[in-house]
């Protein structure tokens, strides 16, 4: 029987340890199952009118979706194709008749931690008599950083 040296079983541990030696992320994934808290405001006192209705939506900017479209025989590139998307929307919440601002609201979507990382939008419209009067100019964002906080969005008059 043959005597095996330390030294060998060192060196083959150390390569066995080495060799595996990656990223890996042990970080457990979010639950994607959110709700955005917080209210829509303005930028100077007012009252609207009985009818008013007002729409809060969470959208990815991107218009991409978890997985790609599957590239078909004469069809645009993926990039090409992401480009021409519309912004996806991932929940919404439409309050009929607030009259005064504040107006709070609370409202269920699905997201994962990667179209958190790239960021997602707050868009707040406010009509009434079927027309748009109100919205939000800047651009509210929700990341990973920011996902559970409540977010005050101020709309603008529209002119």
């Amino acid at each position: 029987m043959k005597k095996r040296s330390p030294f060998a079983a060192v060196a083959t541990l150390a390569l066995l340890c080495a060799g595996g030696c990656g990223h890996f992320d042990l970080t457990p994934e979010g639950d994607p199952n959110r709700v955005l808290t917080g209210s829509v405001d303005f930028d100077v006192a007012t009252t609207l009118p009985d009818d008013s209705i007002v729409v809060v939506r969470v959208v990815d900017p991107t218009g991409l979706t978890e997985t790609a479209p599957a590239k078909v025989l004469g069809s645009p590139t993926a990039e090409e194709s992401k480009a021409a998307l519309p912004p996806k929307v991932l929940g919404e919440q439409v309050i009929h008749g607030p009259v005064q601002a504040p107006i709070p609201f609370r409202l269920e979507y699905k997201a994962g931690d990667e179209q958190l990382g790239r960021g997602l939008n707050i868009e707040v419209r406010i009509s009434s008599g079927g027309r748009v009067h109100y919205f939000n100019v800047n651009s509210f964002a929700i990341t990973l950083n920011n996902v559970n906080d409540p977010h005050a969005v101020i709309v603008n008059r529209v002119n």
